[in-house]
């Protein structure tokens, strides 16, 4: 039986979402965590967060998750506290900068990479120096052994979860998840 795996994505239609505010000759924390390759960050200072409209012109921090810097997400604080059991073990929990006056967020890098999970032979990719630019990735179900929250080493920007932590999500009642996104498995 194939588990159902999502891709990690944020509410944008609905809900506003974090853009960085960072200067001129800075690297932005998208940079930054992509060039971690899914590793510990151990050269972190907080990053300064502005919010952004959603796509119906909502400004607002009524959301509990952005994933516009992926592969740095942003949590509530609610949302890490409903799901700090399944975060906290694979990944960094980073301190952030927000204008936000009545709700705290925290910053999320994933470090639990799994390996062998990336179908070749069905995904759509192309090949590069660097690395591959996948455009459609097929995963193995039989080689998922995480219950909620992975990356895969082929890919440096994407962030899967699965049908339970869709559930956690869910029944804690936290805004700005688009589970939308169904990655096929063989």
């Amino acid at each position: 039986m194939n588990k159902i795996i999502y891709l990690l994505k944020s509410d944008t239609k609905n809900h506003s979402s974090f853009i960085e505010d960072y200067s001129d000759g800075e690297e932005s924390i998208i940079s930054r965590a992509i060039g971690k390759s899914w590793k510990n960050f151990t050269d972190y200072s907080p990053v300064r967060l502005e919010v952004s409209k959603s796509d119906l012109g909502k400004k607002n921090f009524q959301f509990d998750f952005s994933g516009s810097l992926k592969p740095f997400l942003i949590f509530s604080e609610s949302a890490f506290d409903a799901l700090n059991d399944i975060l906290a073990p694979r990944g960094n929990i980073l301190p952030v900068i927000t204008d936000s006056k009545k709700k705290n967020y925290v910053g999320y890098y994933p470090t639990n990479v799994l390996s062998g999970c990336f179908d070749m032979e069905t995904s759509v990719y192309k090949k590069y120096p660097l690395g591959l630019k996948i455009d459609k990735p097929v995963l193995i179900a039989a080689n998922i052994s995480d219950d909620y929250i992975f990356t895969i080493e082929e890919d440096i920007s994407r962030i899967f979860v699965t049908e339970n932590f869709k559930q956690r999500v869910e029944e804690a009642g936290l805004l700005g998840f688009d589970f939308s996104v169904v990655i096929p498995t063989s």
